[in-house]
């Protein structure tokens, strides 16, 4: 599947793309600590589109950074199973900042083409159209990879965040897009040592999760340390 195919057109910006690939699924919980870089994370700058796209009170003493793939089961499943738990009581409580940021898996084409879909969406409707269109990649995940007319299903999907068709040849043509998932990439793989998803970076440590409770502990635990 090539992205030229995706907007029925022989020529895309696809050219300019060098993203790492890596592989879907994170260690086991048992294996959380992989790596402390002693960095803490860093929220980008940028508005609409080339933001990121965050939830939480941004004064909150702990941040986590999300590397995920629209096209990775492991965090759709995350997003369906664990990820409403913590929000609800670590996000909406102001507790933490959550952080999302693309690291595409296989098959590429269509995991950068859902990352900038989501993206386009947050031009108009901010961070909350971003995630309505993320949680319904990750929803419908094996009907747009792996169904007849991936474009087709795609396009479905952008029109919940109100995009047309013409809007979806446009979006999936914005270089700076692929440009930021590139950044982010390249950051995640050299600042943090991400090299599956997905991955967590919690204040700076590189963590993975299989279940809600350990996930909890970890953030548990940095917000104590935060407070001392």
């Amino acid at each position: 599947m090539s992205l030229s195919h995706l907007l029925n057109r022989p020529a895309i910006v696809t050219a300019a793309m060098t993203l790492l690939l890596v592989a879907c699924g994170g260690a086991s919980s048992d294996e959380s600590t992989v790596a402390n870089t002693g960095a803490d994370p860093v929220e980008n700058a940028g508005v609409g589109a080339l933001a990121d796209m965050a939830v939480g009170d941004i004064d909150a003493t702990v941040t986590v950074i999300e590397y995920a793939s629209v096209t990775c089961p492991h965090c759709a499943t995350f997003h369906e199973t664990i990820f409403p738990t913590i929000k609800e009581n670590y996000v909406d409580t102001g507790k933490i900042r959550f952080i999302f940021r693309e690291f595409p898996t296989a098959p590429a084409e269509l995991s950068v083409v859902g990352s900038m879909l989501a993206r386009c969406a947050a031009d108009k409707g901010g961070n909350n159209a971003y995630f309505l269109v993320i949680d319904s990649l990750f929803k419908t995940q094996r009907t747009w990879i792996y169904g007849d007319s991936p474009r087709a299903e795609l396009i479905k999907v952008a029109a919940q965040a109100g995009m047309d068709e013409a809007a979806f040849d446009a979006c999936v043509r914005r270089q700076e897009l692929v440009d930021l998932i590139n950044k982010n990439v390249t950051e995640g793989s050299d600042r943090y040592n991400v090299n599956s998803t997905p991955s967590f970076i919690i204040n700076g440590d590189l963590r993975h999760f299989s279940n809600a409770e350990d996930f909890s502990a970890a953030l548990d635990e940095a917000l104590e340390k935060a407070a001392q």
